[in-house]
């Protein structure tokens, strides 16, 4: 089979089962305002509405609605200060005029509102904990910051002109907003740093297989751009470089990854060493942006349909329910554990890629994509929903559910669809490895 090779196929199939794997239309509303820290005489912070236009049309193109209250120029002041009795209390402290609480308090207009906004500040840099005994208060390059409930910050001071381009602008903001709306860096797995310490299941937070700006592996150098950059995914896979995940790449286990299969949409040299293995066991995982130097823990990673599983953190707030507020206090406690990307840990990622410092990609409002990555088998052994982890084993079925402009990924073997059968929807149809047959 032709690595491109295009097929009409006519078939037809119940509802029930296109359904298995039709997106989801239910639509939510969300609501951000944001206030900026204006000029130093340097820079001031305020986004540009490009930057605002490129997050609210990547809800738009999940069906939500995202509005975004562009405020107030605040006193450009740095950092945002913590509590220096108690720097664990951030979001709470106001007794300085450089505090997120007393900048909140002075120009949150939406405060009162029903429903409820979210508070985001584009500020230059904010104190956190460090590791010393007794804990002291220290500037963080970190890129951002959020409760995991109604508040954010975007905190790019250390980044590129004091401000970070306006790409990395945008997929911080997407990036905070997650960790509003439940997401974590790391899917469904465990990235806490607090876990970081012997702990065989932790996973860090730069997971290759998910295809999210919530993971640091993607969040400044974009989803696409990054994938291709790393050879883990062809030029035809469907992915914008500002997303969430929508869930649909394989599991790849550390202890045991397939070379020749790769990702299964490409082959990848996971070990670096030039050959493509049958077995090979490689950490995958680690804090910069490749991964032929780690050595880190070794583990299975996951991709989570970040779409799927979005939960407002306002919504547990003004639930006040004990187990809204548990779920809250664990967001707070895991988001605290680990600040978001750093300065540091950002350039690591451009050299490890051969990025120039300051450079990326360039920031556009990306259309949305109307077709699905779909994988097929030829063997499946449960009733399949066409992701790397469920994939369909009938080309009818694959060719009823999937929308025009799909891409198919084929595991080899033969393929038996009934006599007769074409495709009847444009999509661009791969074998990676071997050779998939079909023969009606």
């Amino acid at each position: 089979m032709n690595r491109k090779s295009k097929f009409i196929f006519s078939t037809a199939i119940a509802a029930a089962s296109i359904a298995l794997i039709s997106s989801n239309s239910h639509g939510e509303t969300f609501r951000i305002e944001i206030d900026y820290m204006g000029s130093d005489g340097a820079h001031d912070h305020q986004p540009s509405q490009l930057v605002l236009d490129t997050v609210i049309e990547m809800f738009a193109c999940q069906g939500h609605t995202l509005i975004i209250d562009l405020d107030d120029e605040i006193t450009h002041c740095s950092p945002l200060r913590a509590d220096p009795d108690d720097c664990g209390s951030f979001w709470t402290y106001d007794g300085h005029s450089c505090s997120f609480a007393s900048i909140k308090d002075a120009n949150f207009d939406h405060a009162d509102d029903d429903p409820p906004w979210f508070y985001c500040i584009f500020a230059h840099q904010y104190q956190s904990l460090n590791s010393a005994d007794p804990p002291v208060c220290v500037t963080t390059g970190s890129s951002g910051r959020s409760d995991g409930g109604q508040n954010l910050i975007v905190t790019l001071g250390n980044f590129d002109g004091g401000t970070g381009t306006e790409f990395v602008q945008a997929s911080t903001l997407a990036h905070e907003f997650g960790h509003n709306l439940g997401l974590s860096h790391c899917g469904t797995m465990n990235c806490s740093s607090n876990s970081d310490n012997g702990d065989p299941d932790y996973v860090g937070p730069f997971v290759p297989n998910l295809p999210s700006v919530m993971s640091y592996r993607y969040q400044l150098v974009g989803v696409r751009t990054q994938a291709l950059m790393m050879g883990l995914i062809p030029d035809e896979a469907l992915f914008k470089d500002i997303d969430f995940s929508h869930g649909r790449m394989c599991d790849l286990d550390e202890n045991d990854l397939d070379e020749t299969l790769g990702t299964t949409m490409t082959p990848v040299d996971w070990n670096c060493s030039g050959v493509f293995g049958a077995s090979v066991v490689k950490d995958i995982n680690g804090d910069g942006g490749g991964w032929c130097d780690e050595t880190g823990n070794l583990t299975e990673l996951d991709d989570y349909n970040e779409w799927a599983n979005l939960q407002p953190g306002v919504g547990l707030m003004g639930d006040g329910s004990p187990a809204a507020m548990q779920e809250l206090e664990r967001r707070r406690i895991e988001l605290d554990s680990q600040p978001c990307i750093t300065a540091r840990q950002w350039a690591r990622i451009q050299d490890e890629i051969g990025m120039p410092r300051g450079s990326g990609p360039p920031l556009v409002v990306e259309s949305c994509i109307t077709g699905r990555n779909i994988y097929l088998t030829p063997s499946a052994f449960v009733l399949g929903t066409g992701s790397c982890n469920l994939p369909l084993d009938s080309l009818p079925l694959a060719q009823a559910v999937s929308p025009p402009n799909s891409v198919f990924y084929f595991v080899d073997g033969t393929y038996n669809p009934p006599s007769g059968f074409v495709f009847d929807k444009p999509g661009i149809y791969l074998c990676e490895t071997g050779t998939a047959l079909i023969e009606p």
